[in-house]
């Protein structure tokens, strides 16, 4: 276990590296003159250090994502060209005739496809509806009683292997990108028996959720949010993304705000927030209303989610432990029992990680 945690801390260490050369290059470009040796210099460093979080990480890299060497210019010319080549063929006649293993071809075929089961679709329907005006025949109309006809309920297909109600998550991502304020509106709902937590190491695109009646699946924190305090119909889940339809929409758009800061690397986001917040909650306890809601909660997983006492100091490194209202705010997220119980759950699905939130303090085991 202390190998494990060890690993996963030499990992964030290369993470907050990682993200640290890139800023590093960013600023040197910025410079003028452009200094092009410091510049290589660090885009080798950056390089480096993205190969060794790799090698650490089973070959998957920052990005999540199975890590590849760069190609150079002529690399890229030359598989480009290879790629093209492939995806089409001459034929004796000297038309162009596309390659049915190719990507685009596949694409092709399958709207082919769909337009063809459309058409014949609509065949059959007109001859249903018309064949009793073509025969002279009266069209035949079932008698009803009294009672009202109960509409098929229409079940969209879906290629998604997940069961209903089951949260999966990839453990090998970072904690801001596992479902936490998912898992804390389940925790606030008291839902969260109501769903079952599993790991699974082949999904790239962030946590999803099994929708019922085979609806296939929900995928982003937010989305999976909102579908959890909705289905709990509860005063809380209510309250946690808008009584009404303005402090729905006002809510809406603080997350949304939230969902735009992920593409700035962390230093930066956690200033933007801070900024942010600072000027909104001078003489507010809450971004909305009087209680927590989904908008606090993707605030406070901008700010990279600081429930465990490491991710504090991490946010304190970057603002300072000034009582400025940002920081004043982070605390009291933190403090939230159904905040702890989702850092726990989210960390738990990585080998058993157990959160730690208070120096020398462990939290008590779920049942």
């Amino acid at each position: 276990k202390i190998k494990t945690l060890t690993m996963a801390n030499n990992l964030d260490e290369l993470r907050s590296k990682v993200e640290s050369l890139a800023q590093k290059i960013t600023n040197l470009k910025k410079e003028t003159p452009v200094n092009k040796n410091a510049i290589g210099a660090a885009v080798k460093e950056l390089l480096d250090a993205k190969r060794t979080f790799a090698e650490n990480n089973g070959g998957i890299g920052v990005d999540e994502k199975p890590f590849e060497e760069p190609l150079s210019k002529a690399e890229k010319k030359k598989r480009a060209k290879a790629e093209k080549s492939a995806a089409v063929k001459v034929d004796a006649s000297g038309k162009q005739e596309a390659d049915p293993n190719s990507s685009g071809a596949a694409k092709k075929a399958a709207k082919k496809a769909e337009a063809k089961a459309k058409k014949a679709a609509l065949k059959t329907a007109a001859k249903g509806e018309g064949g009793a005006a073509a025969t002279g025949k009266p069209l035949q109309v079932k008698a009803t009683t009294g009672a009202k006809s109960t509409p098929k309920r229409m079940v969209i297909p879906s290629r998604s292997n997940l069961q209903a109600m089951n949260i999966s998550i990839n453990p090998n991502a970072p904690l801001t990108e596992r479902p936490v304020a998912a898992l804390t509106v389940a925790c606030l709902t008291n839902t969260i028996n109501d769903y079952s937590v599993t790991s699974d190491h082949k999904r790239y695109s962030g946590a999803a959720l099994g929708l019922p009646d085979g609806r296939g699946e929900l995928v982003g924190d937010s989305s999976i949010a909102r579908y959890i305090a909705r289905k709990s119909d509860s005063l809380v889940g209510g309250n946690l993304i808008g009584a009404d339809f303005e402090l729905s929409a006002i809510i809406d758009s603080w997350v949304d705000y939230a969902n735009a800061l992920s593409k700035f690397q962390n230093i930066k986001r956690v200033k933007a927030v801070a900024q942010t917040l600072d000027r909104t909650l001078k003489e507010k306890t809450y971004l909305v209303g009087h209680t927590m809601t989904l908008a606090d909660i993707a605030l406070f997983a901008s700010l990279g989610f600081p429930a465990q006492a490491a991710d504090v100091a991490k946010v304190e490194s970057i603002l300072g432990t000034s009582s400025s209202p940002t920081v004043r705010w982070m605390k009291m997220i933190r403090a939230c029992p159904a905040v702890r119980e989702a850092t726990q759950i989210a960390m738990g699905i990585a080998n058993d990680y157990e959160a730690i939130f208070d120096a020398n303090v462990s939290m008590d085991p779920f049942v």
